[in-house]
Order: structure tokens, then sequence, then C-alpha cells
């Protein structure tokens, strides 16, 4: 498929950067804001506890009331739940609202740094480059990074509820709780050997939206000049062929990034599996109440759901990384 990505040079002030390096100098946009920071770090975490209380506490009523079903109890075990769910709500909203904030900070003083570097260019820069490829990285590069941010702490939120339900599940089986943990290491070294075809298909994927961006802009603003000479359908077949190949690109990222998840799907399906296996040999025997073999089944799902968000996240944790990288790399120019 090398023919797909025929065209789409990179300029040549484009530089390779490491993932350490990157992540060093985004970590510098976000040092301004280390009390904000902080603030969203509380409420994923306060999140995350009162998630993951919402499963326990049902696997405890569940026991209880299967011993003594009073109305009292079953009232009291909805309360808790819900209590828990808005607690719930009410620390998303903190950490969505203070983190919209300070990512709207740092993806403007990005864009001012950007636009400062490139308005300090001489004449004979934007002679040599096309000036939407350099408009792509200051909107549209820029407004990815962002969205990759907002997806960062989200994924992070899912991480400390895995943590809490993890050691509570230990409290109860040891054992049930390893056979939950064995399937984890599968999708993240799955997501891991992703991480570099992920990259790859990103920066494909941007270098064709900036050829789009560049010749949509440049024939708009030489429109009078083309029709002077009658180039319409010139324009016309060289916009068609960069859309052509934007399809073609576009469609070999989708492929690869969304293949991960069958793969994973199929592993979660044999660990759900083995889980209702086990689990029900162990409440067979006595080890564990039906109420916790319940918790367990529902932690299948706590695990997986952050376990394939992971995968997700490498892809566009890379689209991010990738997006940082053009930008800085303008800047750097």
């Amino acid at each position: 498929m090398g023919f797909i990505l025929d065209g789409l040079d990179t300029e040549s002030y484009d530089r390779a950067y490491s993932d350490a390096e990157l992540l060093r100098r985004i970590g510098h946009y976000f040092r301004p804001h280390a009390g904000q920071m902080l603030v969203v770090a509380g409420a994923l975490t306060l999140n995350g506890i009162a998630a993951a209380s919402g499963p326990v506490l049902i696997s405890a009523g569940l026991d209880v009331v299967a011993q003594n079903p009073a109305t009292g109890i079953v009232l009291l075990m909805t309360g808790g739940v819900l209590l828990l769910g808005v607690m719930a709500w009410g620390f998303n909203f903190v950490q969505q609202l203070v983190s919209a904030r300070v990512v709207g900070n740092v993806v403007l003083k990005l864009r001012e740094d950007v636009f400062n570097a490139t308005i300090r260019h001489d004449m004979s820069f934007f002679d040599e480059y096309a000036s939407g490829r350099i408009v792509s990285r200051v909107t549209s590069d820029t407004q990815d990074f962002s969205n990759v941010v907002t997806l960062t702490t989200n994924l992070l939120s899912q991480i400390t509820m895995v943590l809490f339900l993890t050691l509570w599940l230990f409290s109860i089986n040891v054992w049930l709780t390893l056979i939950l943990l064995a399937f984890a290491p599968i999708a993240v070294i799955i997501a891991l050997q992703f991480r570099k075809i992920a990259r790859q298909v990103t920066l494909d994927a941007r270098k064709v939206t900036a050829t789009i961006n560049a010749q949509i802009q440049e024939s708009i603003s030489g429109i009078m000049v083309a029709k002077s000479f009658r180039q319409e359908k010139t324009i016309y077949r060289t916009f068609d062929q960069n859309n052509r190949q934007g399809y073609q690109v576009g469609l070999k990222r989708g492929l690869t990034l969304n293949s991960i998840f069958p793969v994973l799907g199929a592993s979660s399906g044999v660990g759900v599996a083995t889980l209702i296996y086990a689990g029900g040999l162990t409440v067979r025997n006595g080890a564990v109440t039906p109420g916790e073999w319940y918790l367990f089944m529902q932690a299948v799902g706590f695990f997986w759901f952050p376990l394939i968000n992971i995968a997700s996240f490498w892809s566009q944790f890379q689209d991010g990384l990738s997006a940082s990288e053009r930008v800085f790399a303008l800047i750097d120019a």
C-alpha cells in the first residue's frame, strides 16, 4: 500500500522527537497550572473510588437481602447506590470543569507560541512552504492535541477505579482475583505492540490533511489568476486526486486503529468464560458468596473496558503526539 503515501513528503523543517522529549515539552505548558491539575487529580481519585464503590455495595447488599429480604434493607441499599452515583457525577463534573479550563489555556499558549514563531520567518520561508500546511498545524494539530489531553484525564479516572476495585477483590478471594488479573497483560501487550503502527498511520493522515488544506487555501487565494488562465479543470483534477489519496490514507488508518478491538473482544470473552466456570466452582464449595461472585463478574467489565480504552487511548495518544510533533517542529524551524 506504499502507493497510497505518494506525495506525502514532509517539510524540510520537520523533526523527529522522542516520546520523552515531547512529553517534557508538553509538561512545560502545564507547569503554570499545577494547582489546578492537583484539583483535577483529586477529583479523578474520588470519582474512581465512588464509581467502584457502587458494585461493591450491590454485592454486599445481595448477600444481606438473601438472608433478610426486608423492604427497609432494599431501600437503604438503593439509596446508597444512588448517593454514590450522585457523588461520582459531582466529582466528574469538577474534573471536567477544571481540566477544560486548563486545557483551553494550554492550547491558547501553544497557539500563541507557534503563531509568533511563524510570523518571525522571512518571506523566503512562505515562498518555500504552502501557507495552508502551516495553518493546518496552527489550528487542526493544536485542537487534536487538546482532545488527547481530555481523553488522558478520563483514562486516569478509570485506572483509579480499577486499582480500588482490585484491592477490594483481593480481600475477597485471591485465586479469582489472580485469574482476573492474568488476562490484563494480554491486553496491555497487544496495546503496546500496536503503538508503533498507530504512530505511523496517524502521521500519514496528518500529512494528507495538510496537503488538502494547503491546496484549498492556495486555490481560493489564487482563484482570480486561475480563472484568468482557464485552469479550473486543472485545480479540480488536483483537488480530486488529493481527496482520493485522503480517502485511501483515512481508510488505512481506520482499518489499522479499529483492528485492535476485535482482538481484545475475543480475549475478553475468554476471560468471562473462565471466571464464570471458576466462580461457579468457588460458590459451590462455599469459598465465596453469590454476591461476591456477582462482584467478580461485574469486575470483568470494569477491567476490560479500561483496558480496551487503553488500546484506543494509545492510538489517540499517538495521534496527539503526532500533532504536537508537527507543532513543535514549526516552532523550532
